[in-house]
């Protein structure tokens, strides 16, 4: 193993680690937050709070597994674990995203809590560093697709949550203003009042198109970015 790859696979090591350990900070704010929000583990009812766990445990199996790498160089990540990566990768940045574009700009004082920081930006922002830091694969584009269980179980999860009446915090009965089907834009209206500008359908198909567009355009530049570093090699070599 060459210097460069074996900094590589350090580096993504700690950067796994770091997201694990935030990802167990994060959450662990997030509990001690007062009201209802965690009264029977209301909390993790969120897409945030799932979405970290999914990339926090992946991050930390993928920390291992990078460590018995550097131990034996003949041991190979196995690919279908690099797709449940891919997928989480992906789910944490919608929830980056939306927290940062939708979601913070609607709730003054977003930012100021340690708790909101480290699940909605230091957890997405490393776990993608990490995610194109450590390309050791070849995706194909056709992967795209998984990327959009996540978010569609999400859906069905809130759905049932919504017409069964659970409480997600504050006596509402959905997690999220635009899963909200009971709003003033109700499921395909549009409204006046904000943030109920557009009905959930309207929102639910502006998530799949975006999280389908991150997720090719991932795979699309870790394609990209494989082919470069392969050039370089073959020159190298030349």
């Amino acid at each position: 193993m060459n210097k460069k790859i074996l900094s590589v696979k350090i580096t993504s090591v700690l950067l796994e680690l770091l997201t694990a350990a935030c990802m167990i900070a994060g959450i662990s704010l997030t509990s001690q937050m007062g009201g209802d929000f965690m009264a029977g583990g209301t909390a993790f009812l969120y897409f945030t709070v799932q979405s970290n766990l999914w990339i926090g445990a992946t991050c930390a199996v993928f920390a291992i597994l990078n460590i018995i790498a550097l131990c034996k160089p003949d041991f190979v990540i196995p690919r279908a674990l690099h797709i449940v990566k891919f997928v989480f990768t992906v789910s944490i940045t919608l929830t980056g995203i939306v927290f940062c574009c939708v979601l913070a700009p609607t709730l003054p004082g977003s930012f100021k809590s340690a708790a909101n920081v480290l699940t909605h930006v230091v957890v997405p922002l490393v776990a993608i560093i990490d995610f194109f830091l450590c390309r050791d694969w070849q995706p194909s584009l056709k992967m795209f697709a998984f990327a959009l269980i996540p978010p569609i179980y999400y859906l069905i999860f809130a759905g049932i949550g919504y017409a069964l009446d659970w409480n997600f915090g504050g006596g509402n009965n959905y997690p999220y203003f635009f899963l909200n089907w009971d709003s003033p834009a109700g499921a395909f209206g549009f409204s006046a009042e904000m943030p109920y500008f557009m009905g959930c359908v309207w929102w639910i198909i502006l998530l799949i198109i975006f999280i389908s567009g991150v997720a090719l355009g991932y795979l699309a530049a870790i394609r990209k970015l494989n082919a470069r570093a392969e050039r370089r090699r073959e020159k190298a070599d030349a």
